[in-house]
């Protein structure tokens, strides 16, 4: 686990948690079933169990039902991230041919279905209780009202950063907040369960930003995925809004589909540095929130890693 190499405990826990993952897919369709392994074997970063499982730390969660939850969250996510892309029409994702575009809509649809099967039978199968499997369920309504409120915000030049704050909540925030805070719930820790959901929901916000800043700073090979392709499908993220509330003329850009205007408008409207600075104002208050967690040596991780999203160190 080269992205986790400063931290050897937490990088042999994702090793099994990456073990596991591969070892619960078994579909007897061979195509969903090879799509499926080769988006989880792709190169994703595991961040969001790697979240899980600092914060289980805090946690007297044994160490399978610990691998159970972590592995649980990124089939979640990986979930979310097939739909995706059959909504989107994307051809890649990290950097790789997307499974929609290598075998078709029908089988990434099955293959995203498949995956919410195995989350609860993950669950059930290390005797998680039922406020557990509750919690998962509220989780992915929340994910479902994110990508429903973007959806219907697109092509739409009169939304504000409070609505792209309250879509990103959903869509990405909610899987950062879930991460941190189901060890803590399925341990008993209300209390504790509360602050790690609020630090998580403030890292996610502040994530979901940086990505949506760096599709306007890094081409396609660095990032991983086409740049600009949101702005292509009518999702406007923060630095089209900031652009939008500075300059009158960006609207009349976007319904021209002149994206080389749009993009000069947003770097001459400073619209990248309003951005930065929105995620480093989540980023504080995850780390303001960090410093009431009980004192830990996985503490520092925690603060660590949150400070190093900002700047794509992970």
């Amino acid at each position: 686990m080269i992205y986790w190499k400063n931290y050897p405990q937490l990088s042999l826990q994702l090793e099994t948690v990456q073990k596991t993952l591969l070892a619960t897919i078994k579909v007897k369709n061979p195509q969903t079933q090879a799509a499926i392994l080769s988006l989880l074997s792709s190169g994703g970063k595991l961040l969001r169990p790697a979240y899980l499982l600092l914060f289980a730390e805090l946690t007297s969660l044994d160490a399978d039902k610990r691998i159970a939850l972590a592995s649980s969250i990124e089939l979640l996510h990986t979930a979310t991230l097939i739909h995706d892309d059959v909504i989107d029409k994307a051809e890649t994702r990290r950097g790789v041919p997307t499974i929609s575009h290598l075998y078709g809509n029908d089988v990434a649809v099955y293959a995203g279905d498949y995956l919410f099967v195995v989350i609860f039978k993950l669950m059930i199968k290390h005797a998680l209780d039922l406020s557990n499997l509750s919690n998962r369920v509220d989780a992915m309504e929340k994910l479902l009202d994110g990508e429903l409120g973007q959806m219907n915000l697109r092509f739409n030049t009169e939304q504000t950063i409070s609505d792209y704050l309250n879509n990103i909540s959903g869509k990405t925030a909610e899987l950062f907040a879930q991460a941190c805070a189901v060890a803590p719930f399925a341990d008993g820790q209300d209390k504790l369960a509360k602050l790690s959901y609020d630090i998580g929901q403030n890292i996610g916000i502040a994530f979901q930003i940086m990505d949506d800043y760096l599709d306007y700073t890094a081409d396609t090979t660095t990032f991983g995925k086409p740049v600009l392709a949101d702005i292509r499908q009518g999702i406007y993220s923060a630095p089209v809004l900031f652009a939008l509330s500075a300059d009158e003329n960006v609207a009349d850009l976007l319904k021209k589909e002149d994206f080389e205007g749009v993009f000069a408008r947003i770097k001459a409207t400073h619209a990248l540095e309003k951005t930065q600075h929105l995620a480093r104002k989540y980023t504080r208050k995850a780390l303001k929130l960090i410093e009431k967690l009980p004192e830990n040596p996985v503490k520092s991780d925690i603060r660590q890693i949150t400070e190093n999203l900002l700047e794509r160190k992970l």
